[in-house]
């Protein structure tokens, strides 16, 4: 399920460490001049949390997860996207259509990483999010779509390509699916769950 770009993962990877090297070199300069240490103190700060972060989701994308999932009803999972979307991203506006119906089983926590990889990876900051729910069958599997949509593309970076991975994975664990649709000025991506 793993679907990487390893010379991406190799360019962000040397970013984030040209990154840390500049700050630490700024940060060791400024003490014996009268440069300002402590804008160099924060940036070297911000660059090493962007690296740490960046490693532990590469790590998380190998490591096994265990799921420990909760039956919640199909309507519960669509509020939790429309208030994460309001909160998280600062959404616009997030309008929802269609009557979601079934029970699906997520965990938790697990979810909740995947389900902010998709927000950030759809809606920049601002931007209206719509949401299109209805029954949908794969196979011989019943279960929930739901369709998100922007009406802006942010743009990608390592990180967030390392998240997306993360999120497919997770999504496949719970037996569902996750892709996305390519369009020109917008973006969509469905989320299919299967339901009791």
């Amino acid at each position: 399920m793993n679907e990487f770009d390893f010379s991406a993962i190799l360019d962000n990877l040397e970013l984030l460490l040209d990154q840390l090297y500049y700050w630490a070199r700024r940060a060791q300069e400024s003490r014996s001049s009268s440069g300002d240490a402590a804008l160099a103190g924060r940036m070297l700060q911000l660059a090493t949390a962007e690296l740490k972060g960046f490693v532990t989701t590469l790590l998380d994308c190998f490591r096994p997860l265990e799921l420990a999932p909760t039956r919640m009803p199909a309507s519960d999972l669509v509020s939790a996207i429309a208030i994460r979307a309001r909160g998280e991203l600062g959404a616009a506006s997030v309008t929802v259509a269609g009557e979601p119906k079934g029970i699906v089983s997520v965990d938790v926590a697990h979810f909740t990483r995947a389900l902010s990889a998709v927000l950030q990876r759809l809606a920049p900051f601002g931007a209206a999010l719509h949401v299109t729910v209805a029954g949908a069958e794969r196979g011989e599997r019943r279960g929930v779509e739901i369709v998100l949509r922007s009406d802006r593309k942010p743009p990608r970076r390592g990180r967030a390509e390392l998240e997306w991975t993360l999120a497919r994975r997770i999504v496949a664990l719970h037996a569902g699916e996750l892709e996305e649709r390519p369009r020109p000025r917008s973006a969509t991506i469905v989320l299919f769950l299967p339901a009791d």
